[in-house]
C-alpha cells in the first residue's frame, strides 16, 4: 500500500470515528433529559431515603440536624431517576428569596438532585469552602455550585438555571411529604 492510500484510510477511519463519538454525545444528551412514562413525584407522596443503611425508609422532621442534608425520593418511585430530590435542612431564618419559604417545613427545602448542565447528581457540604462559604449543594461534575438558602440559585460553574425547588409539607406523623408536582421541568432542559 503506497502512503497515499494509507493516508486516505487513516483519514477516513479519523472521520467516522468522530461522527460516532459526537452522535454518542448526542444520544447521551437526550437521554437524561426525560424520563418518560414512569411516575413523577407528586402532592402527598412521602419522601424516603434514597441510600444508605435508611434506604426506602420515610424520612421525618428528626431525621435531619441543621445543616444536614439528604438524597430522598418519592415512596415507590424511586425507578425515575428525575425524582430524585435533594432535602436540605437549614435554620428557617437563612431561606431567603428567591426560595419559596412557604414551600419549606421546619427548616427543610426541597430542590431536584439533578444537576441543570449534564444532569449529574448533586452532593451537599454542609462547610463552606472557599468557592462557597455557606452550606451549599454542588455538582461534582464540572463544579457547580447551587445555593439553597437562595432557590437553588446558581453560585458558581457552568448549569445555566438553579435546581428547582419541591414544596414540601410535614404530614401528622411528622413524615416529609411532596405538597405538590415540580412546578419545572428538572435536569437538562433543551434550549
Amino acid at each position: 500500500m503506497d502512503r497515499r492510500k494509507f493516508a486516505t484510510s487513516i483519514l477516513g477511519t479519523s472521520i467516522v470515528g468522530a461522527i460516532a463519538a459526537v452522535g454518542s454525545v448526542i444520544a447521551s444528551i437526550r437521554a437524561v433529559r426525560r424520563s418518560t412514562g414512569e411516575a413523577a413525584v407528586a402532592e402527598g407522596d412521602r419522601l424516603v431515603f434514597a441510600m444508605g443503611s435508611n434506604t426506602g425508609k420515610v424520612i421525618t422532621r428528626d431525621a435531619l440536624q441543621t445543616g444536614e442534608a439528604v438524597l430522598a425520593f418519592p415512596q415507590g418511585k424511586e425507578s425515575n431517576h428525575d425524582n430524585l430530590i435533594m432535602l436540605v435542612r437549614l435554620d428557617p431564618s437563612a431561606y431567603e428569596p428567591p426560595t419559596r419559604i412557604e414551600w419549606t417545613a421546619e427548616g427543610l427545602a426541597a430542590y431536584s438532585a439533578i444537576c441543570t448542565h449534564l444532569a449529574c447528581t448533586v452532593r451537599f457540604s454542609g462547610e463552606g469552602v472557599a468557592a462557597a462559604p455557606f452550606s451549599h449543594i454542588h455538582c461534582p461534575c464540572h463544579a457547580g455550585v447551587f445555593d439553597p438558602r437562595h432557590g437553588g440559585a446558581v453560585v458558581a460553574g457552568p448549569p445555566p438555571r438553579p435546581l428547582p425547588q419541591l414544596a414540601v409539607r410535614l404530614n401528622e406523623a411528622g413524615e416529609v411529604v411532596a405538597a405538590a408536582a415540580f412546578e419545572e421541568l428538572v435536569g437538562v432542559v433543551a434550549a
